[in-house]
């Protein structure tokens, strides 16, 4: 079951929906494999990736659904992502790339060098941000790191945070007269293992990554948005979400503006110049304290 297999991996994705993506493939994994083959089939139908758009110099990459790596859940690969943020950004006829994203976030394991291309994109022209309708946990990482992030009149963003967890199957193995032995070269290789109650150490374990992790979610936020790190916990919260409206009026986004005012703000070159030379002054700024 893909709850014991992802229990430990590291999300950085809003609860409720980690929750739901967790759940369906659980019940998924139950299903008899001709069954879990063509359900899985009509989903990837349902569930096909969206393309880029293009608008004369303006390039619209979506960011949809679950990120992660291959696009394992059905929603953005971030490898694929990555990919067409870089080539946007060496292709001299994207004079922007407007990322418009609705999703709840997803695994860290591809979210950092997602976010790196963003970053790395706007040195050299504007990338901007928009969450329509939501930008969650991973998503919203990725979207500090762009010249400008902003949220649709009804959106919502925030989630910032990272988590794993632990799958106890000690008790159900009891119940229906079953006991795993697990064998090891070392104890490590087997840590935090479903069959037994997560020891102190495992645990102890655990959360070190799980710190290490937010700790560089937070220096990513703090860098893209031009504030200190120490700052990032009271403007973006520490799991807690934020109306448009909210977000707007603490500095955590740019504003409130759809994808359709994002697109036809930034078609203009002045305004893309303005932007590039705002953010450059910001930095300058924030270097010299």
């Amino acid at each position: 079951m893909i709850e014991m297999t992802s229990a430990r991996t590291l999300w950085a994705m809003h609860p409720a929906a980690l929750g739901q993506l967790l759940a369906q493939a659980s019940v998924g994994a139950l299903l008899p494999e001709a069954l879990r083959n063509l359900a899985s089939l009509g989903g990837a139908q349902a569930r096909a990736p969206a393309d880029p758009v293009r608008d004369g110099a303006t390039l619209i990459v979506p960011l949809n659904g679950p990120l992660s790596p291959k696009g394992s859940y059905g929603g953005t690969s971030s490898e694929k992502f990555s990919d067409v943020i870089r080539a946007a950004a060496g292709d001299d006829k994207v004079g922007v790339t407007v990322v418009h994203i609705a999703s709840p976030g997803g695994m860290v394991w591809g979210t950092q060098e997602a976010a790196d291309a963003a970053y790395e994109h706007r040195q050299v022209k504007p990338i901007v941000a928009v969450a329509s309708p939501y930008a969650f946990s991973a998503a919203h990482w990725i979207a500090t790191q762009c010249s400008a992030f902003y949220a649709s009149t009804s959106g919502e963003v925030g989630s910032v945070g990272v988590r794993c967890g632990h799958v106890d199957m000690s008790g159900f193995e009891d119940k229906i007269g079953m006991k795993t032995t697990l064998i090891a070269s070392s104890p490590q290789k087997i840590a935090g293992h479903p069959y037994a109650p997560l020891s102190d150490e495992d645990r102890a374990q655990m959360q070190a990554e799980i710190d290490e992790m937010n700790q560089v979610f937070a220096a990513a936020i703090a860098r893209g948005r031009g504030i200190a790190p120490s700052a990032v916990a009271g403007l973006h919260g520490e799991g807690q979400t934020f109306s448009s409206a909210r977000a707007a009026a603490a500095g955590v986004t740019d504003g409130v503006m759809t994808l359709r005012d994002v697109v036809a703000k930034y078609g203009s070159s002045r305004n893309r110049l303005a932007l590039m030379r705002r953010r450059a002054e910001a930095h300058r700024v924030l270097h010299s304290i």
